[in-house]
């Protein structure tokens, strides 16, 4: 009888050691970073810094310097500012982790020449193709680019 109640108590406890296992392979498969996401390990590094649900920009390349902007939009039509001395004209790479189309603007109020960012994007060098080095001072939320 106290091989039955072993046995059991074994199964029991190598089927919660799988489960737990599955479970955590599923979270790590489910948090590899997003299509646009470069493969160099320290610019992974920084740009974990930027959460799930947030757009983030920084003044220097490779998602280092000030991050100037760390903002959760909730639906579309939201709009972000950057105001003073606080990123404007600095921004040199962005991560898009939300899941909305975001429009960048070269001007206040957003207005001027503008770049449309896909949900999980990333460009760690805005001076590369983008061609938009030190220009973003507003953003916001869109349906469709």
């Amino acid at each position: 009888m106290a091989d039955a109640k072993m046995k059991t108590m074994l199964g029991r406890a190598l089927r919660g050691a799988a489960y737990g296992l599955a479970a955590t392979t599923a979270a790590v498969v489910l948090s590899v970073a997003p299509a646009y996401a470069e493969e160099n390990g320290d610019v992974e590094i920084q740009a974990d810094t930027c959460s799930g649900g947030r757009f983030c920009m920084w003044e220097d390349s490779s998602y280092s310097g000030s991050r100037y902007a760390n903002w959760a939009p909730t639906g579309t039509n939201q709009k972000y500012q950057l105001d003073g001395w606080d990123g404007d004209n600095e921004i040199t790479s962005f991560i898009n982790n939300t899941r909305y189309k975001i429009r960048v603007y070269d001007n206040d109020d957003y207005s001027g020449e503008s770049r449309c960012i896909d949900p999980g994007q990333r460009v760690s060098n805005l001076s590369g193709s983008w061609d938009f080095n030190d220009r973003i001072e507003s953003a916001k939320t869109v349906a469709a680019c």
